[in-house]
């Protein structure tokens, strides 16, 4: 299973879209519904296949365990895949009922869900599912999450489904408690990333329209907009070592009785750090994933893991970051490098980090962002 957690809509987009991509390499729809899945996350059971020359369909049960340390705790769903087969390939419709869940899956599924997913001839799969609204209401809170959408793009290797790309779409969510009011439109995540169980290179996108929070006191500091977010990350992967870039952008900063910031730009770059070094951190990660482990023998691993990456050192720069305030702007860089070392905990580390870290900054502003400054505050 993937490293990432993308709720009920991607894990029933994954199961689809595998079914999908097990159709076009078995090249028998016989043969992969009389067969079953099952591994430390998953299991898939089919029964009732019946396939025409042009369209068939078959009964499903599938069974999600989301923390091995707790396997009584699933997800269990049943469905009825609908198929047809066209000059371009499959065309498979999956309506999907809760059978067991908790609460907020329950609420989510109150009714059944439709799944579509194409294949063509090459392998190529396209999935994507629609969520109901989501709402909460009582006396403390009040949210509502619009219609999500998820989509799932796969292909087909060997009997293998290798995933290629994950999209969330929310037009909108709202909550409202007895503090304020927090809407939040146009959210759009997408990555190529950590979809297969492998640590491999590909970007992550977060893009959000807007953040707005209305205090119910308007005179409170709470209050303000975040507009035109987005983030994105990188990463490159050569033959020994891995680059990890980031970048944040953000139009406008407005919030109450502050002069509102324009133009954020941000940005962070890990270089050179140990290929081999993250490559173990993120099997870590994955085997805390699939198998129990006890939290504090997991911690330990996780953070002499971390130090291992550390210890091996690597560079760092953040260049040309800005931000507008009013008619004046200011612009910061930085460049520097972590020396190898040889901790063996968080304590020696930040003890030696003075010895251990090289860098340089530079700070850039003009003399209307100081008077815009001065003159609001004072």
């Amino acid at each position: 299973m993937s490293k990432l957690i993308w709720g009920l809509g991607g894990l029933i987009v994954f199961a689809t879209a595998a079914v999908g991509g097990s159709l076009y390499a078995d090249k028998s729809l016989n043969s992969y519904y009389q067969q079953n899945q099952k591994t430390n996350s998953v299991s898939i059971q089919y029964k009732n296949f019946n396939m025409g020359a042009m369209q068939g369909s078959a009964d499903w049960a599938a069974q999600f365990i989301f923390d091995p340390c707790k396997p009584k705790d699933v997800l269990s769903l049943t469905g009825t895949d609908k198929i047809k087969r066209s000059w371009n390939g499959y065309h498979i419709e999956s309506k999907i009922n809760l059978q067991q869940g908790n609460e907020i899956f329950q609420k989510m599924l109150n009714q059944p869900l439709t799944a579509q997913t194409k294949i063509d001839w090459l392998g190529v799969v396209h999935s994507s599912l629609t969520t109901p609204v989501f709402e909460k209401n009582n006396e403390d809170i009040q949210a509502r999450i619009d219609p999500m959408t998820f989509k799932m793009d796969a292909k087909s290797k060997g009997d293998q489904l290798k995933i290629l790309n994950a999209k969330l779409q929310i037009p909108n969510m709202t909550v409202s408690d007895k503090l304020g009011y927090l809407e939040i439109r146009e959210v759009e995540f997408e990555t190529t990333q950590g979809l297969n169980s492998t640590f491999d290179e590909g970007e992550t996108r977060l893009n959000i329209a807007s953040i707005k929070r209305t205090d119910r006191n308007m005179q409170q500091f709470g209050s303000g907009e975040f507009k035109d977010f987005a983030l994105l990350m990188n990463t490159d992967i050569d033959k020994h070592k891995v680059n990890f870039d980031t970048q944040l952008n953000i139009k406008e900063v407005v919030m109450h009785k502050i002069p509102t910031f324009q133009k954020l730009q941000m940005n962070f770059n890990l270089k050179a750090l140990n290929k081999q070094k993250i490559q173990a951190f993120f099997d870590l990660l994955e085997k805390n994933s699939e198998v129990c482990i006890v939290k504090d023998e997991f911690s330990k691993e996780l953070a002499d893991s971390f130090l291992s990456i550390i210890n091996e050192g690597f560079t760092f720069e953040s260049q040309d970051n800005q931000i507008n305030l009013g008619e004046g702007y200011a612009k910061a860089s930085l460049s520097g490098k972590v020396m190898p070392g040889h901790q063996t905990s968080f304590t020696s580390l930040v003890k030696m980090a003075p010895s251990l870290i090289e860098y340089q900054a530079n700070i850039e502003y003009d003399k209307q962002i100081m008077k815009t400054l001065l003159g609001n505050y004072l």
